[in-house]
């Protein structure tokens, strides 16, 4: 604590040239020091990434500099730092208490994340302790990745985890198994239990087996009631697993992103389960990732099976997945159902990403649709397919409107051509005429005879209008005509 107010005492006198000689160092320190409202987001590096560094990047002096402290006090009286990145911990820096001391103070940081570091086995998490329990009523998001991991730091984690304010939301932990057994990831997610309105978990490549999905499914089932993303990709998770995991899913209707690439221990059986969440009428799914599976031709026919009738789902990964062209084949009609225009107006409109493993020489017609589904008006998404996937529009269906169908036909092709590409356009002049030829075919006596009675009509007055010698010749020739109208009837 006296090292910590000698900043404080210093810190409206001290130069920030005579904490680092770096020179962004020195204005990252004096934006801080300033509180400047613009510098919202600081990253803490061992060295330079690729060649240019980004300018919330600060590189500490040396392993034992003491600009680190004054970073600690300075982050302490921000009230602008949102994001902090912690890619070092210099914990053997003599200044590094100094600088968590720092940390505690403050109370406006959002997203705490650490990547690439050593933990030391418990003791940045301790001196994380304070920041975790009293200051923290603005911290919504954690992130720890690929990070080395002690068995001390999987139980401070925990605590931290359990002691954190309940504005946390989002929580990330990827790549931490080293040294990790079964028990202490149990913990881990055991400890989220204390945060009910968690939006986002990712516990990617983590290990996590049979074991962790029951535990896992508890939390779904009986904690979180606000969970919109669920990322687990790259774990040994297995049919028995993932039918856990599904079963406690469909008890959560937030769910809009769910992540499973690369689980290759789950079977045709888990799969199938998986496809049921896309089945229900209330699923809120909008992207499902499940690259780098073993689901082959007959379960891509299966999800394609389980689409039919979802309005929601936009992204369906099936990259490196093992499917043929017969695999893609049903995504085809999905999306675009060419036996009828009923069918392909009732199509999926919402699909627009399913891979890039299709064979686009013959399935060509897979990506037009796809980017014709990324329209927001999918109304306008159903004319244009209509309009490329038809040269006639069967008016049969609608024959029993009679004369009321017409009308409505022709503002639908006039609507549907309008803001169309050239083809488009061209095609629906087509459409229009085809579907008028087959409405006077089907209906004579409703459109020729009362255009032939208002044409005898006007024959009539105009006779009356030339009764006279004068005008025996123009009377002749409308008398004719007349004859020919009346032919008609």
């Amino acid at each position: 604590m006296e090292v910590y107010n000698k900043y404080a005492a210093q810190a409206n006198t001290i130069k920030i040239e005579d904490i680092t000689s770096d020179k962004q160092n020195q204005t990252i320190l004096l934006q801080l020091k300033d509180n400047d409202s613009t510098f919202n987001r600081l990253s803490i590096m061992d060295c330079e990434v690729g060649n240019t560094r980004c300018d919330h990047f600060y590189i500490p002096e040396d392993q034992f500099g003491e600009d680190i402290g004054w970073l600690g006090y300075f982050i302490g009286n921000s009230t602008n730092i949102k994001t902090l990145n912690l890619c070092t911990t210099f914990t053997s820096n003599s200044h590094s208490k100094s600088f968590f001391k720092g940390l505690t103070c403050n109370n406006n940081i959002q997203n705490l994340l650490l990547t690439t570091v050593d933990l030391a086995d418990g003791k940045v998490f301790r001196m994380l302790g304070l920041f975790f329990k009293r200051r923290n009523s603005s911290l919504t998001r954690i992130e720890i990745e690929n990070c080395r991991f002690g068995n001390e730091d999987v139980r401070h984690l925990s605590l931290a985890i359990g002691s954190c304010n309940k504005s946390l939301t989002n929580i990330r932990l990827q790549n931490l198994q080293n040294n990790m057994e079964v028990v202490q990831l149990v913990d881990i997610i055991t400890a989220m239990s204390m945060h009910p309105q968690l939006e986002e978990l990712n516990l990617s490549e983590m290990n996590i087996g049979r074991y962790e999905c029951s535990v896992l499914s508890t939390l779904i089932s009986h904690t979180t009631t606000k969970l919109q993303t669920l990322s687990l990709y790259e774990n040994n998770i297995d049919d028995t697993g993932v039918e856990m995991l599904v079963n406690a899913l469909t008890t959560v209707n937030t769910l809009q992103h769910l992540e499973l690439g690369t689980n290759q221990l789950i079977t045709m059986n888990g799969w199938k389960a998986v496809a049921t969440l896309l089945e229900g009428p209330d699923s809120k799914l909008k992207w499902l990732h499940i690259y780098c599976n073993d689901i082959g031709d007959y379960g891509a026919q299966m999800f394609a099976s389980a689409l039919s009738s979802n309005s929601s789902l936009e992204k369906l990964d099936l990259d490196y997945c093992q499917i043929t062209r017969e695999g893609w084949i049903p995504f085809s009609k999905l999306l675009c159902d060419t036996s009828s225009v009923n069918k392909t107006y009732l199509s999926n409109h919402t699909l627009h990403y399913v891979g890039d493993e299709y064979d686009d020489n013959d399935l060509s017609n897979i990506p037009l649709y796809l980017d014709l589904n990324e329209h927001e008006n999918k109304q306008k998404v159903a004319m244009n397919k209509i309009l490329h996937a038809h040269s006639h529009f069967d008016l049969c269906p609608f024959f029993e409107w009679e004369f009321k169908v017409l009308p409505i036909m022709i503002r639908w092709f006039t609507k549907a051509a309008a803001g169309t590409n050239a083809y488009h356009e061209r095609n629906s002049c087509k459409m229009k005429l085809s579907a008028v030829y087959d409405f006077v075919k089907e209906f004579p006596m409703l459109y020729i005879e009362p255009v032939t009675r208002k044409e005898i009509a006007g024959y009539t007055a105009m006779e009356e209008a030339l009764q006279g010698a004068e005008h025996q010749g123009q009377l002749e020739e409308i008398r004719q005509r007349k004859a020919r109208a009346m032919r008609r009837l």
